[in-house]
């Protein structure tokens, strides 16, 4: 038996513990935690000897990991609902079903242009995003035929 192996069951007790207390979750539900983040994978890195970190240590670690994911899934909802306005205002503008703008905006990557350009889109208002899709669209359409 190596030292990692040896040391690791121990390290990831400590961590548990931590996470019970500080999240106030029962010791199952901070097995959860731990496990489902790509940090408990690189506590297994013989590289990077995690294992010499504190508990506290490696318990703000994972935190830090866990924050990147909640900004990541924030995003992720203010694309969505981004995509969402799009569809719906687009429609609304073509009188066309908001099921065939969808379709459209599949066919033609809108949802790629979008999101390539959301930064600048997302800040503009409601005529200028529906005029660059219809620029978009429309270059598209030709480059297709």
């Amino acid at each position: 038996m190596n030292i990692e192996s040896a040391i690791l069951p121990i390290k990831i007790n400590e961590l548990v513990s931590i996470i019970s207390t500080r999240k106030r979750l029962n010791t199952v539900d901070a097995m959860g935690y731990l496990y489902s983040s790509v940090f408990y994978n690189r506590l297994h890195d013989t590289q990077s000897k995690w294992w010499y970190l504190s508990g506290i240590n490696l318990y703000h670690e994972l935190e830090k990991e866990k924050h990147k994911q909640h900004l990541t899934d924030s995003q992720l909802e203010k694309e969505r609902m981004f995509y969402i306005f799009c569809v719906e205002k687009y429609s609304e503008l073509t009188a066309i079903p908001a099921s065939e703008v969808l379709v459209m905006f599949q066919k033609y990557d809108v949802f790629n242009f979008t999101t390539k350009n959301y930064d600048v889109l997302h800040s503009q208002g409601e005529e200028y995003i529906l005029n660059e899709i219809a620029v978009f669209l429309k270059n598209q359409i030709k480059l297709r035929k």
